[in-house]
């Protein structure tokens, strides 16, 4: 039987003990049915696995016996958040989900002229988001960000290192090419939605340090560019080796 994982907060653990309770609780006995004895692993957003075994389930929280601790593997070498202008539909969430299977620490949508869209369902895109990080075996959780407009995105862009801007109208350009894809760097990623950029929104990107860059001759549909453009950074940063 698959070891499930679940989430948990620094504060629930005690004496050797876990407490799961709220929505996990609810996933662990409604959905999974865990009965007590079953194993399990708990993640405290600490880049370490808590193995353990259920020793109690109460009305409204389990508890958790932990028998072994050990360093989490699917931590990163880098830090990446995705600045996604918010697409059509459910495509946001197809997004989240692949993106955050590959290693992106936050994704934070933002409005631009041509986007469509203009609110999203918060906590929704947090549950895929932790379904995600638990089914490829992160121990710590990816952000989901509060819908934001496009100025307040570009002053945000002066956290990171790194600035990376595949743009639908760039004839050169690669990411082998990119300068700063270290390990240790914040590094930034900006896609857009399915209208793309305006030249001016492209303009005050790349005067704030975006590196410009094709994803080549072909047109890619919003959340392939997003989800390609992340699987090359991990590819550079060396996240896709064994």
């Amino acid at each position: 039987m698959e070891i499930k994982r679940f989430f948990a907060n620094k504060s629930d653990y005690a004496d050797g003990f876990i407490i799961i309770d709220k929505d996990e609780f609810v996933h662990l006995t409604k959905v999974l049915r865990h009965k007590v004895g079953y194993k399990v692993i708990v993640n405290l957003n600490d880049e370490k696995d808590y193995l353990g075994h259920i020793v109690e389930i109460a009305k409204d929280y389990a508890k958790i016996y932990v028998d072994e601790i050990i360093e989490n593997q699917c931590k990163t070498k880098a830090e990446v958040t995705l600045f996604q202008a918010l697409p059509k539909g459910d495509k946001f969430d197809f997004i989240i989900q692949k993106c955050v299977e590959l290693g992106v620490k936050n994704i934070t949508p933002f409005l631009s002229k041509f986007t469509n869209e203009t609110k999203i369902n918060h906590s929704r895109s947090e549950r895929i988001a932790l379904e995600a990080c638990k089914q490829c075996g992160r121990s710590i959780k990816a952000e989901i960000g509060e819908l934001i407009e496009f100025d307040e995105m570009v002053q945000k862009l002066k956290e990171f290192d790194t600035i990376i801007f595949p743009y639908e109208h760039a004839t050169v350009g690669s990411m082998a090419e990119v300068k700063g894809l270290e390990e240790g760097k914040k590094i930034a990623l900006i896609i857009g939605s399915e209208g793309g950029f305006s030249p001016e929104e492209a303009q005050k990107i790349e005067e704030c340090g975006g590196q410009v860059l094709s994803l080549g001759k072909r047109i890619l549909r919003c959340e392939t560019a997003s989800i390609i453009s992340v699987g090359l950074v991990m590819y550079e940063l060396g996240e896709l080796k064994a």
